[in-house]
C-alpha cells in the first residue's frame, strides 16, 4: 500500500467547515505558569497563547491528569473560560476525584456557546496557592453557523 508522506494533506481544525467537530487542546502546568491564587490562561500544549473561536458551540470537556495538583494549604480550582469561570467546573478542592484522575466532565452549561469574540480557557485557583500540576483540557465544538 502506499503511503502519503506529504505533510500538507494533514487536515487541521482550520481546514474543516463550520459545522464538523472539532477540538482544542489546552495545558496547565503550575511549573511554567505558576499556582498563584487568581486565574490563570492555559495554553496551547506548546506554551503559546490559544483561545476558543468566537461563536463556538462546546459540546464536552475531557480533563486528563498529567501530574496531580498539590497545595500547602485547601486550594481549589474552577475551569472556565474568559466571563464564565466556572462554565466547564466549579470551585471543587485540588485534591478531589475530579482533579486526580482522567475524566470527562459535563458540566450543566455544557453544550454552552461562545459569545462573539474568542475566549481564553481559564484555570482559577483559589483559598491557596498550588505548588504542582499539571493537567489538559481537551474541549470538543463545533463552529455555530449564522442562517
Amino acid at each position: 500500500m502506499a503511503q502519503n508522506r506529504k505533510f500538507q494533506d494533514f487536515v487541521g481544525n482550520d481546514r474543516t467547515n463550520a459545522t464538523m467537530q472539532k477540538h482544542a487542546v489546552f495545558l496547565y502546568d503550575a511549573l511554567v505558569q505558576g499556582g498563584a491564587i487568581g486565574a490563570v490562561t492555559l495554553t496551547d500544549i506548546y506554551g503559546n497563547a490559544a483561545t476558543l473561536p468566537a461563536s463556538a458551540v462546546i459540546t464536552k470537556v475531557t480533563y486528563d491528569n498529567l501530574q496531580s495538583p498539590a497545595s500547602v494549604g485547601s486550594a481549589t480550582i474552577a475551569l472556565g473560560i474568559t466571563g464564565n469561570t466556572d462554565a466547564f467546573k466549579a470551585a471543587t478542592a485540588f485534591n478531589n476525584a475530579a482533579y486526580t484522575a482522567s475524566a470527562t466532565h459535563m458540566h450543566n452549561e455544557i453544550p454552552l456557546k461562545v459569545g462573539a469574540a474568542a475566549v481564553s480557557v481559564l484555570g482559577t485557583i483559589a483559598t491557596a496557592a498550588l505548588i504542582a500540576g499539571k493537567f489538559r483540557l481537551i474541549i470538543e465544538y463545533t463552529e455555530s453557523v449564522l442562517a
